[in-house]
């Protein structure tokens, strides 16, 4: 039998450190000739430093640029309305409660929903709830978005792309799997979900924890984990130090396969591992951005390039933010009242088609058990020639398949 992470386990691995606080609203051009009232929408996230995803913002404004220039949304009918973006970025390294003082604010501008949330906070995902209003795309990160009603990924996120790992390795044809993650009390409990889909427990051989601090010199570190030869190692670390683990490992002579998830590689960083990463193993929610025979992901492309400023680093933030921009503003039009509470209602049990990932429904179980992760499908990609691509005929895999 496969084994069965809980909710608490799994937070704890998905748990992270925000840094700056900001907030504005979005003053685009597009969408000044329509005559309704604007619907303000939520977006959340880390400030500047080691987790920073600038381009959530981006993908997010892009989106809604393209709403409102495509003219806006009209709920049950009526007259245009602009989608607007209240943005805050949060610093609990100053300050403890800067994630609760962006969801207040939001609160309190009036906003219909979140919108890609990537801060590590219950009291954010509380605060939504008790004024009923759904976070739609949110980066799963804690307990509460695994488990609040008002919690609606659009993504496995974190719990199943660790999980995905290990299997990746697996069908790449590595019998024995080798964890290299970052020396933390969520970093200890990787392990488990990487080991949760492997053919046999006995597959895991070793776990091998690095400092977060990606100038620190690693070099015994990669020499010990070549040293082990495992047939694979699923690496889970942060963009800088998943760059340069790849590089110490190749460095350091190991040859086996090497696999990471979609959230820790980016265009910059794999010119930071040059012919070393070649031939990496990427888990991913998404298609890739180099799927452009896929047409949600050219749009997305061409989205980007003609309302955002054409840069999309960090893709799988960048492609969820804006998916979950679209995805509101498709529910909103069938509206017939504007609020939390209504756009909730469209959403739970619903089927959903992104068009970048296989369609799901809310409400179905995986194989996890958690009630808010509404879909357990990932595709395994590679890195060739500095470029993420999808598998060939571009299938996703599907998790709860492999969990039974």
């Amino acid at each position: 039998m496969r084994r069965i992470l809980g909710i608490a386990a799994l937070a704890a691995l998905a748990a992270s450190t925000v840094t700056a606080c900001s907030d504005s609203g979005d003053e685009s051009e597009y969408g000044k000739s329509l005559t309704g009232e604007p619907v303000k929408l939520s977006v959340i996230a880390s400030g500047p430093g080691p987790i920073y995803q600038p381009e959530l913002l981006k993908a997010a404004k892009a989106a809604v640029n393209a709403v409102n220039d495509a003219g806006g949304v009209k709920p049950g009918g009526g007259e245009a309305r602009p989608l607007e973006l209240v943005h805050c970025e949060a610093s609990t390294v100053t300050d403890p409660n800067a994630a609760t003082k962006c969801a207040r604010e939001a609160i309190d501008q009036k906003v219909v929903a979140g919108v890609g949330k990537y801060v590590s906070s219950d009291a954010v995902v509380q605060a939504f709830q008790g004024a009923d209003i759904p976070l739609v795309g949110t980066m799963v990160q804690t307990g509460q978005d695994f488990s609040n009603p008002v919690s609606f990924p659009i993504i496995g996120g974190s719990p199943m792309l660790s999980a995905g790992t290990g299997i990746a390795l697996q069908k790449a044809g590595a019998k024995t799997v080798a964890v290299v993650t970052g020396d933390s009390p969520s970093g200890r409990l990787v392990p488990q979900y990487v080991k949760a889909l492997l053919e046999s427990p006995d597959d895991l051989k070793g776990a091998f924890y690095l400092p977060f601090d990606a100038s620190a010199d690693l070099t015994s570190n990669f020499s010990e984990i070549a040293a082990a030869n495992p047939d694979g190692v699923a690496l889970l670390a942060s963009t800088d130090v998943t760059s340069k683990t790849i590089v110490g490992l190749r460095q350091a002579g190991y040859k086996g396969k090497i696999s990471v998830v979609a959230t820790a590689v980016s265009e910059g960083s794999l010119e930071k591992t040059g012919e070393a990463g070649e031939g990496t193993i990427v888990v991913s929610d998404y298609h890739p951005v180099t799927s452009t025979d896929n047409p949600k992901i050219k749009q997305f492309l061409d989205e980007m390039k003609k309302y955002g400023d054409g840069e999309i680093e960090g893709t799988e933030f960048a492609l969820n933010a804006w998916a979950s921009v679209h995805l509101v503003a498709e529910r909103l039009n069938g509206l017939s009242e504007v609020s939390g509470a209504a756009l909730m209602k469209s959403l739970e049990g619903s089927k959903v088609s992104l068009g970048i990932a296989p369609d799901f429904t809310y409400g179905e179980p995986n194989f996890l058990k958690l009630p808010r992760i509404p879909r357990a499908t990932v595709q395994f990609q590679t890195v060739k020639d500095g470029k993420i691509m999808a598998p060939e005929g571009g299938e996703f895999t599907d998790l709860n398949q492999a969990a039974k």
